[in-house]
């Protein structure tokens, strides 16, 4: 009888552990995914097993309340969508290796994982707050929409104007040059100040160069190159979608009476919808070089810009003129198209120029000309 008794004993405390075991498990799978709510109800059940054994209904009473506390405080850390880690190694612990448990270190245990999840909560935020402060401090922090696509990845450089190169013809013959020529152009931008002023601004330092390249003349020498710094200020406004102000030097670098230079004042909005879009811009010349002071007759004081966009399909013109309505009007027209080739990465490139001020040392001649080529930037 003594045998039978401590066999069915030894079983009974078998089937306890077993329980025990299953039940750590069960709230070990809980814990892991995250589901708290459910992983302190199987440890109070396992706490309240361990009670029970003890028959000790004072102790029982503490660690309901302990266990009560403890759910409430995983209920809301589960609203959080925290996972704490170093509960889930001592869980995992306990589950590998089930073992009688008292009831005070029950309910401490919960507690102490009450409390690391709620370490871990403090801790990441106070980890995501300062990456934010970091982040809005940097001169680069740009918000995201502005970000998007336009960067060179280094240096805080992002592109400003379209990067292309075109093969170009001009069927107004000019015995200084090859009527073929390549032309290109290369521009960057480089932002220096987000919201400095606390209107939403951006303020920028931007640079473009245009070349045109002899490539059908002995020794293929660059006839012209133009270079464009300038420094802007751009906002969100409620009358349209941006208004930029800026100022900018443009010249060819040259001296003696090839020199061409001047300096401009301007202002331009823009207004965009469906894939529409229309800048218009106005400037005011000053500073000019002696040998181009009468710019303004052929570049005028201002012009408009507009396109339309369907998918990766882009058409644009420019319009610029003096307006001066009698023999002395002078002006140009630009007419644009860029499109995919398949999944290059590069655009086609179509244009047509006629008119005045296609380059500084051509201010005043007329330019009629066609180009085909490569942009490599979507614009």
């Amino acid at each position: 009888m003594k045998f039978k008794a401590l066999a069915l004993a030894l079983c009974a405390m078998s089937l306890a552990a077993q329980d025990l075991s299953e039940l750590y498990a069960k709230a070990g799978e809980y814990e892991a995914k995250g589901d708290y709510k459910n992983a302190m109800i199987y440890y109070k059940k396992i706490a309240a097993a361990s009670l029970a054994d003890k028959g000790d209904k004072p102790r029982r009473k503490v660690a309901e309340n302990s266990t009560s506390s403890a759910e409430n405080r995983a209920s809301h850390d589960d609203t959080a969508v925290l996972r704490p880690t170093e509960p889930q190694n001592s869980f995992a612990q306990n589950s590998a290796a089930p073992k009688p448990v008292e009831p005070n270190s029950t309910s401490s245990n919960f507690a102490d994982t009450g409390s690391a999840a709620s370490g871990s909560a403090s801790n990441l935020a106070s980890s995501n707050s300062a990456s934010l402060s970091q982040n809005s401090a940097s001169p680069d922090s740009a918000p995201q929409g502005k970000q998007n696509g336009r960067n060179f990845g280094f240096l805080g450089l992002k592109y400003y104007e379209p990067i292309y190169m075109l093969f170009t013809h001009d069927f107004s013959k000019k015995p200084d040059r090859k009527a073929d020529e390549l032309h290109f152009e290369f521009s960057f931008e480089r932002p220096i100040a987000y919201d400095a002023l606390g209107f939403g601004e951006k303020i920028s330092f931007a640079y473009a160069q245009n070349s045109w390249w002899q490539i059908t003349q002995d020794s293929a020498p660059f006839r012209e190159s133009n270079y464009r710094p300038e420094l802007y200020v751009s906002a969100p406004v409620p009358f349209a979608d941006e208004l930029k102000i800026g100022a900018m030097h443009e010249s060819n670098g040259k001296g003696g009476e090839e020199s061409r230079s001047w300096n401009r004042l301007y202002a331009q909005s823009t207004w965009s919808a469906d894939g529409f879009s229309i800048t218009p811009r106005a400037w005011y010349a000053f500073w000019l070089d002696r040998t181009n002071e009468d710019i303004a007759d052929y570049m005028g004081y201002g012009d408009l810009r507009a396109s339309y966009t369907f998918g990766k399909q882009r058409l644009s013109a420019l319009w610029r003129n003096n307006l001066h309505f009698d023999g002395s009007n002078r002006g140009a027209i630009e007419l644009n198209y860029s499109f995919p080739i398949f999944n290059s990465g590069f655009y086609g490139y179509l244009r047509y120029f006629n008119g005045y001020g296609e380059s500084l040392a051509d201010y005043k001649r007329s330019v009629n000309k066609i180009g085909i080529g490569l942009s490599f930037v979507e614009f």
